[in-house]
């Protein structure tokens, strides 16, 4: 029973998209980018002066806007997950990293991006096409894509290239890294 307090307080985390943490990270002047898949590198989302947010639609029962903009035949979490930014529950966001790996998220992510459903004007929308196979083609083909991705990042947030370079190196992106 001592510990239910702990549960409840994470439990409450999770209620809202901008909740207490995410708050928190905004008023210390952080940027705050939202993905919605496991794939996505952390590398990518935790850089310099930035924090990760995986996008959830909590208490999000019908996503009756966003059915009228996606199929209603796509999963109910890429359709939720619209409702709740057309209804202004990620405006918090700087930026929303995707990646290539499911249809429906990609979707919504597409939308956010055409639609400027994101009240802020420097929120963009940017893809990583995660390769699936470990082979040569595909290490080089993804580390193309870390690149260019923490080069947007850089141009986008101000972060000078030796801090982004630095902090590569401490995760160890690298060839052997993949290998």
């Amino acid at each position: 029973m001592r510990d239910l307090k702990h549960l409840i307080a994470f439990e409450n985390l999770l209620q809202e998209a901008n909740n207490e943490l995410v708050r928190q990270g905004k008023a210390d002047g952080k940027r705050a980018l939202g993905y919605t898949c496991y794939f996505m590198p952390e590398v990518l989302l935790d850089l310099p002066g930035c924090f990760a947010v995986r996008l959830r639609a909590p208490k999000c029962t019908s996503p009756d806007m966003a059915t009228y903009y996606m199929s209603s035949r796509t999963c109910h979490y890429g359709r939720s997950l619209f409702e709740r930014a057309l209804e202004g529950g990620y405006n918090f966001l700087d930026a929303n990293f995707g990646t290539e790996t499911c249809t429906v998220t990609c979707r919504f992510q597409e939308h956010l991006g055409y639609m400027d459903v994101i009240q802020n004007p420097d929120f963009f929308v940017t893809f990583t096409d995660v390769p699936f196979k470990k082979n040569q083609n595909s290490i080089e083909h993804y580390e193309g894509q870390l690149q260019a991705q923490a080069e947007l990042s850089r141009h986008h947030f101000s972060i000078a290239g030796a801090k982004i370079e630095s902090y590569f190196e401490f995760c160890n992106i690298s060839e052997n890294f993949f290998l």
